[in-house]
């Protein structure tokens, strides 16, 4: 082996041991979103069709999405639903609107900088998370507006490492967005 290619697997190896490092040291965690069992599917009752939007999530997106989908598919009481946009004459549509919200300049800085240290450098967060918008059209005609607010804990500190596992403990961002669904769907149940 030559010492380039030596010189190029040592690189890529510290490369990956840094965004290893880098990522396993963060405890994330969703406010008022204790970790609980996957919710149940209901049972497929309502022949009404069921049309639903879905955002283009504004960062990087780590479930929320396909937790939407996947809850307005396979857990509703909607034998027929589909993804789109046109508000249907009969039935239903849910049009879900999500912005993220950033940290505050201060955790951004302290989080540029804890990243640029291999996380040497402690770092957190306790503002950033979503505000998503459920906005529900019945038979053609707009019914309501229902608004949520995710907020996020995210901490991270190479001496975090050894307590990584945390994150196994607390809900993910799947679980919080299949939750707050189901929260849409309570609040709205009048028009259902």
């Amino acid at each position: 082996m030559t010492i380039a290619k030596t010189k190029l697997i040592l690189s890529n190896l510290s490369g990956l041991l840094l965004t290893l490092i880098v990522f396993s040291n963060c405890l994330i965690s969703y406010k008022d979103y204790p970790k609980i069992l996957p919710l149940p599917s209901e049972e497929k009752t309502l022949d009404t069709p069921f049309v639903y939007g879905l955002p283009t999530f504004p960062q990087l997106n780590l479930g929320g999405r396909e937790a939407l989908k996947n809850y307005f598919d396979q857990k509703t009481r909607f034998k027929k639903t589909v993804e789109g946009v046109d508000v249907p004459k009969v039935g239903y549509l849910v049009n879900v609107k999500v912005n993220y919200r950033s940290p505050t300049p201060v955790a951004t800085a302290f989080l540029g900088v804890s990243t640029l240290t291999a996380t040497f450098l402690p770092a957190w967060s306790t503002q950033d998370g979503y505000d998503v918008q459920y906005i529900l059209y019945k038979d053609g005609k707009k019914v309501g507006t229902y608004d949520y607010h995710i907020f996020r804990n995210y901490a991270q500190w190479i001496l975090f490492l050894p307590i990584s596992w945390y994150n196994f403990e607390t809900a993910t961002e799947k679980e919080v967005f299949e939750r707050m669904t189901l929260k849409f769907f309570e609040d709205a149940k009048e028009h259902f």
